[in-house]
């Protein structure tokens, strides 16, 4: 399989009453072959599952629906489902699960998804929680309180069980041992005993020997306490050092094989020990690449940017009365709060008069409306690889801007996109745009050369009104296709007298 940009990567936590399995998360991916869903899914019971039918509803960036699709998988190998090229969204539902011999085991019918109770949180506050996170060491982590719900039971890593299942199918966990482990009257009989231990600690006392007895007691002593001394330096160099050698070594291997949440969980766990905290930020950085398809990717959170806020849609805004950082050049981010940068929200940078340049995200497909409306001391733009769309009235009255190329990818530019941008001298439109909209160049008095570089089919009204400058435009198509172009007759008469240079 080769390399893919992760398109989204969603948990999942929908579940149907006496369900014998649960989807616990959605990857989109997409690469030269095609676009893929891979659908993670944890098992609620011990018995053997062959295979599940799945449906998937996707939904484009914008969260308009797309095709709903049916899907055989085996729990095992849920990978590498095709899906539609624009899918951004998903939500799966389990529809029916077999057992051995093809055996149906459960189908979900009519049914809806369970409205479980929370769970409740195991807080360090809890007086008996240092005693349960002695029994739990090296077993299981101790996240939420085990109980029972309908048809099943819910283990401490928060995991939903079927009732005859005696197995936790997410951490393992034995459902009687944390039965037993989680009662409060055996944790304080446990605490009681520790307490216990803990204060028997033996007086200080002259001693005065009187026999050789006494003295070979003491010698005896002393080799047992050696011993017990060794087993304690044992178990701390096992739990200081080696065990979280081990973790930090998993904790490697899910990063190299792209396992980032898992490998980040870990090493921030892992806290202090050899480099796991420098580690952390480079799990979340190779997750981005993975996700943006970016080799060198700026990601950032809002709580680094607090004047940024993201939808989960990725429409960025910005609140711009926070913002105290240099306008001179400003770069929009890849990525905030780790969700993909794909659109500027309307009017993001209205009337900021400071902003000189700018350089756009290569994850960036859409400048909402009115984007720099009125930033009149803007003179240069860095548009980024991905961008398709630029929206009505996106640069109008940018005063000091001489210069514009629009990128091949673009095929959409709205009404009044560059209206009034008064400096404006030289324009290049990239291969994908066929239609000028209104008023899109009026009021440009400089401007003197146009560069089509697509074969434009329609010029609206206005779209060159008061641009007096104009004298050449260079046309990608022919001059019989160039006869062809429909010309709004309102104030476009500039257009005949122009010096056309077509392809002949």
């Amino acid at each position: 399989m080769e390399d893919r940009k992760i398109v989204s990567d969603r948990e999942q936590k929908e579940w149907y009453t006496r369900c014998p399995l649960r989807i616990t998360g959605n990857t989109i991916t997409k690469g030269n072959d095609g676009t893929f869903l891979r659908i993670a899914m944890l098992p609620c019971t011990d018995t053997v599952i062959a295979k599940i039918e799945v449906r998937a509803a996707f939904a484009d960036a914008r969260r308009a629906p797309l095709d709903t699709l049916s899907y055989t998988v085996r729990p095992e190998d849920s990978g590498e489902l095709p899906c539609p090229e624009n899918a951004v969204y998903v939500v799966t539902t389990v529809e029916n699960v077999y057992g051995a011999d093809d055996g149906l085991l459960w189908s979900r019918g009519n049914s809806t998804p369970a409205v479980l109770p929370a769970q409740e949180i195991l807080w360090q506050t809890d007086p008996l929680y240092e005693q349960l996170r002695r029994e739990c060491e090296g077993i299981v982590k101790p996240v939420y309180r085990p109980d029972t719900i309908d048809g099943g039971w819910r283990c401490t890593c928060g995991h939903i069980n079927l009732t005859e299942s005696g197995r936790c199918g997410a951490c393992g966990a034995d459902h009687e041992w944390l039965i037993t482990h989680f009662d409060p009257e055996f944790l304080k009989r446990q605490q009681a005993v520790y307490e216990d231990l803990k204060a028997a600690s033996p007086e200080k006392k002259k001693v005065v020997y009187r026999n050789e007895k006494m003295r070979e007691n003491q010698r005896k002593m002393y080799l047992l306490l050696g011993g017990i001394g060794a087993v304690i330096i044992l178990v701390v160099l096992l739990f200081v050092l080696v065990i979280p050698s081990v973790r930090y070594s998993n904790a490697v291997k899910a990063l190299e094989a792209g396992e980032f949440d898992k490998a980040a969980a870990v090493f921030a766990d892992l806290g202090g020990f050899r480099d796991a905290e420098e580690r952390v930020g480079e799990a979340v950085y190779r997750k981005a690449q993975a996700m943006t398809g970016l080799d060198s990717v700026n990601p950032v959170t809002t709580a680094e940017c607090p004047w940024l806020a993201i939808t989960e849609d990725g429409v960025l805004s910005m609140r711009k009365e926070k913002y105290t950082g240099s306008w001179e050049h400003f770069v929009i981010p890849d990525m905030v709060d780790g969700v993909i940068v794909r659109e500027l929200s309307k009017s993001f940078f209205l009337n900021c008069d400071e902003m000189i340049e700018v350089t756009l995200s290569d994850c960036l497909e859409v400048l909402g409306e009115q984007t720099f409306f009125n930033c009149a001391s803007l003179r240069k733009v860095h548009f980024g690889k991905s961008i398709t769309a630029i929206g009505a009235r996106a640069f109008i009255n940018c005063t000091s801007l001489t210069e514009i190329v629009i990128p091949d990818t673009v095929t959409e530019i709205g009404l009044r996109a560059f209206n009034s941008c008064t400096n404006l001298r030289n324009v290049s439109l990239g291969s994908g745009i066929t239609k000028l909209p209104s008023y899109v160049f009026s009021c440009c008095s400089s401007l003197e050369q146009v560069f089509l570089r697509g074969i434009v089919t329609e010029i609206g009204a206005y779209a060159f009104s008061e641009c007096p400058a104009v004298k050449t435009i260079t046309y990608s198509g022919t001059a019989e296709q160039w006869n062809d172009v429909v010309i709004a007759p309102e104030d476009n008469d500039i257009l005949s007298e122009v010096t056309v240079i077509t392809a002949e």
